[in-house]
């Protein structure tokens, strides 16, 4: 599936709707991708949780002064999609420190030869703002994807990830 808009209403007794909700979703649904490199994790926060749907886990590197960026996961996502972006959305508990801020974005076919899809990426005031971030690239065929995070807002070495997306190049 695709991006698109969720819309639900709790039924009330009487037959009423009562409040009601709506989650926007950008970006491709992550079944069937596979984590197939990282170069960093912490066991209590896998790779695997980058790529769950589940906001409210999030992929974090092993923190310590022996850290040091950049740091790299790469995606399989099952078979070939055009893509023209990609979406971050850092941890979401409060806590900024391994949030990306400056990043690399490549892409491949075959996972052996790559292609920078975006060279040096800023996530602009994602300090301010730790929400979902989105980029945009000329669309290309990919099946697998690298996200590089190559600063992070305090300028430690630690980096982390809630969920990495891309963006179908239909939905534009």
């Amino acid at each position: 599936a695709a991006s698109g808009t969720v819309r639900a209403a709790r039924l009330l007794p009487d037959g009423r709707l009562g409040v009601a909700g709506r989650r926007d979703f950008i970006g491709l649904s992550p079944r069937g991708w596979k984590v197939v490199a990282v170069d960093n994790e912490d066991a209590s926060h896998p790779a695997t949780f980058a790529i769950d749907g589940d906001p409210a886990t999030w992929w974090n590197t092993r923190w310590g002064d022996d850290v040091k960026l950049p740091h790299a996961i790469t995606v399989d996502m099952g078979r070939a999609h055009r893509i023209a972006g990609l979406v971050y959305l850092p941890r979401q508990d409060g806590q900024l420190g391994g949030t990306a801020e400056n990043y690399r974005f490549d892409t491949s076919e075959d996972g052996v030869h790559w292609s920078a899809a975006i060279e040096r990426g800023t996530f602009a005031n994602i300090r301010n703002n730790p929400d979902s971030q989105q980029a945009r690239f000329a669309p290309v065929s990919a099946r697998y994807f690298r996200f590089t995070a190559l600063d992070e807002v305090w300028r430690g070495g630690a980096t982390n990830a809630a969920e990495l997306s891309v963006i179908p190049a239909d939905a534009e």
